[in-house]
Parts: structure tokens; sequence; C-alpha cells
């Protein structure tokens, strides 16, 4: 079980106002030279990932600070919206990166040299759905980082099918966020 522990963190420190700065050294680190002639897919991807990590960061901060006073299933449906959201602003840009692999390789090393990743989300929404169980809003035996991951990568594999397939024939983000947010079983 997922417990205080590996919740436990400085309440004053606040991980928005850290990751912008994380992104633009893992930019600026010169044992990971981009190309010299114009722009790699890699510089590309770490500019969108400068602006818009650090909005996701603090929009899941403001919904995961919601614990034992908003409802629960509204809480990760706003999570789930947020988590495509930022998805489908960055998957281009990073399949870019994957389709290359020195970049690939770089990109790998900076985003672990600086702590940067989906685990840290992972992370923060089963700290978040711990509370909520210690609170008594969630089944006793819920396993909460299974369920984190499960929410995350749903969204994740929704984006990329939006991306893919195009919009047309996918449910929307708030569709598919609620029935992937009851498809959970919280409750047990």
């Amino acid at each position: 079980m997922y417990s205080d522990r590996e919740c436990s963190a400085d309440p004053s420190r606040r991980p928005a106002d850290d990751v912008r700065r994380r992104v633009v050294e893992a930019a600026s680190d010169t044992r990971f030279p981009m190309r010299s002639a114009g722009r790699s897919h890699l510089d590309v991807h770490l500019s969108l990932l400068q602006d818009r990590l650090p909005v996701y960061v603090r929009t899941m901060e403001e919904i995961l600070g919601n614990a034992g006073r908003a409802d629960v299933h509204k809480n990760l449906v706003l999570i789930a919206q947020a988590t495509i959201d930022f998805y489908e602003a960055l998957l281009p840009s990073k399949a870019s990166v994957l389709a290359d692999p020195a970049q690939l390789v770089q990109y790998r090393e900076m985003m672990r040299s600086r702590g940067i990743g989906q685990q840290q989300a992972e992370k923060a929404v089963a700290c978040y759905l711990n509370r909520e169980r210690e609170l008594g809003r969630l089944g006793a035996r819920v396993d909460v980082l299974a369920a984190a991951r499960t929410l995350l990568n749903g969204c994740l594999g929704y984006a990329f099918n939006r991306l893919l397939m195009g919009r047309e024939d996918q449910p929307s983000p708030e569709e598919y966020a609620d029935g992937l947010v009851g498809g959970l079983r919280l409750n047990s």
C-alpha cells in the first residue's frame, strides 16, 4: 500500500515553481549539445515542455490540493482533462524526438538527471488518492499507485489516438475522462 512515507514532502516546496527551472537547465546543459544547424526536434520539444509543464504542474497542484474538500470523481476528471491537454500539446514534438535515436538518448538522460517524468505525476496522484483513502472517501483496499498509473496512462493513450486517428471518431475529452475515472473502481 502507498503510504505517507512515499507522499511526505516539504509542504513549503512548490513543484511548479521548480519545474520550469529544471527544464531550462536540461535544455542548456552543455553535456547535451543540440544540432548546430537549425533547431533540432529536441530543441523544439524542450521549448514546448518549458512552456507547458509548469502550467500542467500548477493545475495538478490546485486540483490535488482539494483532498477532502471536493468530490473525488470530479477532481480526477479534472486531472484527466489537464493530462489529456498536456499530452495533446506535447506528443507531436515528442514523436519527432522518439524517431531520432540520438536525440532520444539525450532526452532520456536530461529527464532522468533532472528528475522530470511521468513518475512524478503518478506519485502526486497516488498521494492525493492516499489522502482521500485516509479520509474514508475511497475504499480501503484501493491500490492508489495502480489507480494513478491507470488514469494517467489512459489519458496518454487517448491523446495519442486523437492525434493519430483524428478527433471525429473519439469521444470528447470530458466524456472520455468521466468514463475513465468511473472505471477505476475506487470504492472497492
